[in-house]
């Protein structure tokens, strides 16, 4: 069983985004993951509203990754907010028809790569040496 998952883990990655979807390709989006690329645009415009609740939604899409998605502790890595962002901008721009989770999902797969796949501080010599009986 954990081989498939990680197999289609891999597949997700290394093609177009593929998610967990019905028979159709639809899923279910809530909040403002639904909207489109050019409403989340608008939002970031000065006096544009609800600006924080993409911020906010897109957080928890990244947690949920975390917790789904094998080998990764943190999917942001050392990305900051503002680079994401920005990403965010330039691709919504090219896409303004496209729905905002599908453009996180998007930045997801640009982030993979640099993601932390343990958490910090984490002593991973002593487990790897526990796990594989090492004397050291």
């Amino acid at each position: 069983m954990k081989i498939i998952l990680s197999l289609l883990v891999s597949i997700l990655f290394l093609s177009t985004p593929l998610f967990a979807k019905d028979m159709d390709g639809e899923f279910a989006v809530f909040g403002v993951g639904a909207d489109s690329c050019q409403q989340y645009l608008d939002s970031r415009k000065p006096g544009g509203k609800k600006a924080y609740e993409y911020q906010v939604w897109m957080q928890a899409y990244f947690s949920a990754f975390n917790l789904i998605v094998s080998k990764t502790y943190n999917i942001i890595g050392t990305t900051p907010m503002s680079d994401m962002l920005d990403w965010l901008d330039d691709h919504c721009g090219y896409k303004p028809d496209e729905l905002f989770v599908n453009a996180v999902a998007a930045l997801t797969t640009r982030l993979y790569p640099g993601r932390m796949n343990i958490a910090p501080n984490k002593d991973t010599a002593g487990k790897w040496n526990k796990t594989f009986g090492s004397d050291k």
